[in-house]
């Protein structure tokens, strides 16, 4: 399989062999090295260090994962296909991004498409809204290492007593430390019994900061939940079975940031009516730029019920998953 696009030298050097030893002269160094900038394959490399090849692969996913070496596409590659085109004109999407089909699974290759495309997307100094849930979290673990210390990344959803990794607080402190960013949690229940106590909480001078603070975002990150039983707000207990059926009785097709929407889109009335602490959908409308990450063909139907709200200005999914979308 060929390789992906070189990443970048770990030093900026005149003469390739001073620039390595200005790196350093770690294996996992020598090993990006020569595999990025020299252009030989891991056995040879293997023969060099006089390692195995499982050592040379691991230095080398070391090297990605700690930001020596940065490997992406041009994000534009991902947008040029008439696919694309055709899937952003008919929702009015800035750009789309697909994922190539027959890469599997779905949900891995396009965690990888949007952290990739991440840092073309938010600047240095953006506040960046995050949502939570399994996908989020893998874009997450994808992303390479920045430092950007002038940017903000904030929890638009309450936090939860999850038996999962991927929590709100978890998604949003991880995406900040990948990009070396400051971190904003919110320090509250993502659901409460009654709206009176989520009134009176969201009064409390911090959590009104952060709120209020929701109104200055330049990106909000999140995926399109499933309403149905094996959706994550259910299987969190943010949305009892019973809150569920009573949705789904009004035509729940789709879960954004903790709330349900129907298959046109509009925003729906139920028992989770103000109880929710977070971003509300009337002001996720309001973000510059809306960045959805979805894939698999269970999700298209609730994919579409995000676009036709005018939830999403910038999409990663994937080729089948357009494909179906436009023949609809």
């Amino acid at each position: 399989m060929p390789k992906l696009p070189k990443g970048k030298a770990p030093a900026a050097a005149s003469d390739p062999g001073e620039a390595a030893q200005q790196a350093g002269h770690s294996p996992m160094v020598r090993a990006a090295w020569a595999y990025f900038v020299e252009d030989m394959s891991q056995a040879e490399i293997a023969e060099r260090l006089g390692v195995s090849r499982a050592s040379v692969h691991n230095y080398l996913r070391q090297a990605r994962d700690e930001g020596l070496v940065r490997i992406s596409l041009d994000p534009a590659l991902l947008s040029r296909s008439q696919l694309a085109k055709s899937l952003a004109e008919r929702h009015g999407l800035e750009a789309v991004y697909l994922v190539p089909d027959n890469t599997a699974p779905a949900l891995e290759g396009v965690a990888r498409a949007a952290a990739m495309w991440l840092d073309d997307l938010v600047g240095p100094s953006d506040r960046l809204g995050v949502a939570w849930g399994e996908t989020v979290h893998r874009v997450a673990e994808l992303l390479p290492r920045r430092s950007h210390p002038e940017m903000t990344v904030v929890q638009l959803v309450g936090s939860m007593a999850l038996p999962f990794r991927f929590t709100a607080e978890s998604c949003t402190s991880l995406i900040a430390d990948r990009m070396g960013a400051i971190c904003l949690n919110l320090h509250a229940p993502a659901v409460l019994s009654n709206a009176a106590l989520v009134e009176a909480l969201s009064r409390e001078a911090p959590i009104a900061r952060q709120l209020a603070g929701l109104d200055q975002l330049d990106a909000a990150l999140f995926a399109v939940g499933l309403a149905t039983p094996e959706s994550h707000i259910v299987q969190s207990g943010v949305a009892t079975p019973a809150d569920l059926a009573a949705y789904q009785a009004r035509g729940a097709a789709a879960v954004i940031a903790g709330r349900f929407i129907g298959a046109d889109g509009s925003p729906l009335a139920g028992p989770l009516d103000g109880r929710i602490i977070g971003i509300d959908l009337d002001r996720l409308r309001t973000v510059r730029r809306r960045i959805a990450v979805c894939a698999g063909p269970e999700r298209v139907g609730s994919l579409r019920a995000a676009l036709a709200g005018g939830f999403v200005t910038h999409l990663v999914t994937d080729a089948a998953s357009a494909h179906s979308l436009l023949l609809s």
